[in-house]
């Protein structure tokens, strides 16, 4: 797929960033939830604003934003300040963005299995590689123009960019 290998540099930047935090720890936990939640809940609202459900009908059913809140919530933490994320509001971007997130729901199934048993984990818990597999196929009809392609992937850079940077700020 065009998209993951256009994205793959950024998206190792953020996994690297978070792959030294030890999520069966509590603290560690918590700042990667928190950096998660300073770009996923501005980012669920703004493709709410755009209209994701007219672009992915699954979108409502997709969204992750309360259970990051609970799961913060649940570890006594408040909601950080959001991240800056700047997209265009095209189609295009929009799937890149949501290409993003999408990815972080299978990977967060993964990383679920890290978490400590005492800690809150429905924010990254009950992902199937299915629903994967076809969100790309989606992805794959939809982003036949290159022009499409490219504002895809550049969308997905900006979100990743996001990610990184919240990171950084979050993990210190």
């Amino acid at each position: 797929m065009q998209l993951r290998e256009a994205t793959a540099e950024s998206h190792d930047r953020v996994d690297r960033l978070f792959a030294p935090l030890n999520l069966g720890h509590a603290g560690d936990y918590g700042r990667f939830l928190a950096a998660q939640a300073t770009v996923l809940l501005p980012l669920e609202q703004w493709l709410d604003e755009q209209g994701a459900t007219d672009l992915l009908d699954y979108w409502p059913e997709r969204r992750r934003a309360d259970l990051l809140r609970d799961d913060l919530a649940n570890l006594g933490q408040q909601i950080p300040q959001a991240e800056d994320i700047n997209l265009p509001a095209t189609p295009a971007a929009m799937l890149g963005a949501a290409y993003v997130l999408e990815g972080s729901r299978l990977g967060g199934a993964l990383l679920a299995r890290q978490v400590g048993a005492d800690l809150p984990r429905r924010f990254l818990a009950g992902e199937r590689a299915a629903s994967w597999r076809g969100f790309v196929g989606q992805l794959d009809r939809r982003l036949q123009d290159p022009a499409d392609l490219d504002a895809a992937i550049e969308g997905a850079r900006t979100v990743f960019e996001a990610f990184e940077r919240a990171g950084r700020r979050v993990l210190g």
